[in-house]
Formats: C-alpha cells, structure tokens, sequence
C-alpha cells in the first residue's frame, strides 16, 4: 500500500513539473515605438534542455532569424534579453513583463516603449 501511495505522488509531482511551464514560451507579434516610428517584429521563445532560448525577425531587419541573448526569466511573470542588429552596429536590450496571460509590455533599451501579444 505504501509503494503505492509513493508511486501516485511521484507521478503526481512529476506531470506537475512537466506542467509547469515558463508563460512567455511560444510566439509574440511585439511593436516598439521608436524614434524612427512603429518596428514590429515577431519573437519566438522556446524551451530546449530545460533551457529558454528565442530568436526574433523582423521585416525591417530582412526577416533573418536573429538570436535572443542573455535571457533572464527569474521572474515568473517577466523576461529580459539582448539581440545584436547589424543595422544600430549595437546589442539592444528588452524586456517584458506579462499583462495577462496574452499580452506583455515592457520597454526597448530603457527608453522605447514595447507591447507585444501572443500570436
């Protein structure tokens, strides 16, 4: 009775975890306003290894795939990143912070407001 009672809360446990996943993995149509007027772009997060990596594209960057870096997701309901863009010649900073379970916003190196929402 007792291994059984164990196995049931290993199981339990362990689709629990499985679960459990970050909120921001998934595909995001985001918009920052900027200076030169609305950038939008789409940002991919995925899992990997117990690992959160992304990638972005954006029309006006050629629609290359261009890498999300230093992902920080210690916060459950937040995530930051840099990517590089050949255009600027400069890593850009973001993050975002969920606004329900659909929508997040945040802001684009300190200063340009982003709103993103789940596609």
């Amino acid at each position: 009775m007792m291994v059984c009672l164990m196995a049931m809360l290993f199981v339990s446990n362990n689709t629990y975890a499985q679960e459990k996943k970050n909120p921001f993995i998934g595909s995001w149509l985001a918009t920052a306003s900027t200076p030169m007027g609305e950038s939008e772009m789409t940002i991919v997060f995925e899992e990997k290894d117990g690992k959160i990596t992304g990638y972005m594209t954006a029309e006006a960057m050629g629609e290359e795939k261009i890498e999300c870096e230093d992902i920080n997701t210690e916060k459950a309901d937040e995530i930051s990143f840099t990517f590089y863009t050949a255009m600027a010649g400069m890593n850009i900073d973001v993050y975002l912070t969920l606004d329900g379970d659909e929508a997040a916003k945040g802001a684009m190196m300190g200063q340009f407001p982003i709103e993103a929402k789940r596609k």
